[in-house]
């Protein structure tokens, strides 16, 4: 899903991948947007590194490189790196999840290259609602062009099988081999279903066949 470091320069990382994304509570899956973004928040948290020796975080991370042909598994040990003026790492520098929306009601996860083209694309969007704000106006044909932009870029992510992880890579050639997969997610919670203290907390994922 993540792809190669390509230049010295640390801060400069560029990844080539997508899949889809499923979520899965105590052994049932969840469509819920909120269990889905925490669920989500929780893996990117733990592949952007550091992993600190925490068994959990290294199982995931090593989990992930088998599948990934590009993951940098040393910066999931070790923490990937901060972008300029940050004091901590940013996940959502590396990662972008998107649910529901544009996506035909599938759930995906981009990375690298893609995740910071539509956090750009995000604040063209955000931007134009500002204008619209100022304007007193609640749309603009400006607004709606970012939208429909954002939402062609979606597309065409999806839609490219290049970007898509397979089964496994060949480790010489990191060429992807087998069927393409989707990442599923298992939470374990408190069990105190609908109610305000309910809690979930990532144990484990798996990569299986689309469909499956």
């Amino acid at each position: 899903m993540l792809s190669a470091i390509d230049s010295i320069d640390k801060n400069n990382i560029s990844f080539t991948s997508v899949v889809p994304l499923r979520v899965f509570i105590d052994g049932m899956e969840t469509y819920n947007t909120q269990h889905l973004k925490s669920a989500a928040h929780s893996l990117t948290a733990i592949l952007a590194g550091p992993a600190k020796g925490d068994s959990k975080k290294l199982t995931i991370i090593r989990k992930f490189a088998k599948h990934d042909p590009d993951y940098n598994i040393e910066y999931g040990f070790n923490g990937y790196p901060k972008k300029k003026n940050q004091k901590n790492i940013r996940p959502s520098d590396y990662f972008r999840c998107i649910f529901d929306i544009f996506s035909g009601g599938g759930s995906f996860l981009f990375t690298g290259a893609q995740a910071e083209k539509l956090r750009e694309l995000g604040k063209s969007i955000g931007s134009e609602k500002a204008v619209c704000k100022s304007k007193k106006v609640a749309n603009s044909f400006d607004l709606q062009t970012a939208k429909h932009y954002y939402g062609f870029v979606i597309g065409n992510f999806m839609r490219s099988l290049k970007l898509r992880i397979k089964e496994t890579f060949d480790t010489k050639t990191k060429i992807r081999i087998g069927k393409p997969v989707e990442l599923h997610i298992n939470m374990t919670s408190n069990k105190k279903y609908g109610q305000k203290s309910f809690k979930m907390e990532l144990d484990s994922i798996d990569f299986k066949p689309v469909g499956t």
